[in-house]
């Protein structure tokens, strides 16, 4: 009897893994063809990073978040708060397009577009799409674009939220910030807080080099 019972649990093991549905994740939007269509039938290269994978990545930056992007490389003139330069596949900063919620912010003068002076708390999601795109977006774009869409609120009340990091050589990071709306208007409020030592010879003493960068976003429905 014993043996019976346990070779019909045996039988039933089988059926009642069969019968699990499997698991199907929702197709990830990209907006490389200034359309929005799932990634997988995407033409253009795409690397994206949503909100779950900036936190989970912990990074300090936005450039540092950048650098994880193959083919693209960030070039810095100096430590935190330091202009910087981005290039994708080769080309030079000036035609790498840089947009924030659909707006230019490259310099009219180098082209080159101020990072260092977004945070990573501002960050609702990034996609950088590498390759020539200059059909799409001119001149400025032969190398690839890289989207910034900043975070918003949403009707469902106000949502605090605050960040405090701590690194190597006495470096702190502080963010905070307040979103929220209502049917019509969604805003977001947020300010960052970095103080890190400046870049200098062991035998030179400095004072820290504190940045801070104030954010506020607002959009109509």
């Amino acid at each position: 009897m014993k043996l019976s019972r346990l070779a019909l649990a045996i039988a039933v093991m089988p059926g009642l893994s069969l019968a699990a549905e499997p698991y199907v994740a929702e197709p990830l939007v990209v907006t490389s063809g200034r359309l929005a269509e799932p990634q997988a039938q995407a033409t253009a290269a795409t690397t994206v990073f949503e909100r779950d994978d900036i936190e989970r990545l912990q990074v300090s930056s936005v450039t540092e978040l950048l650098e994880r992007v193959p083919g693209l490389s960030v070039v810095r003139t100096g430590g935190a708060g330091s202009q910087t330069g981005v290039f994708l596949r080769g080309t030079s900063t000036a035609q790498t397009l840089v947009l924030v919620d659909g707006q230019r912010i490259a310099a009219a003068s180098s082209g080159t577009s101020s990072l260092e002076f977004l945070a990573p708390e501002q960050i609702e999601r990034i996609e950088v799409v590498r390759g020539a795109r200059s059909a799409l977006y001119g001149s400025d774009a032969i190398g690839g674009v890289i989207q910034i869409f900043t975070r918003q609120g949403d009707d469902q009340g106000l949502k605090p939220y605050a960040r405090l990091a701590a690194g190597s050589d006495s470096t702190y990071q502080r963010s905070l910030g307040l979103s929220g709306g209502d049917e019509r208007t969604r805003f977001h409020l947020g300010a960052a807080w970095t103080r890190q030592p400046a870049s200098t010879p062991p035998e030179t003493v400095s004072a820290p080099m504190p940045t801070m960068t104030p954010t506020a976003t607002a959009r109509s429905a």
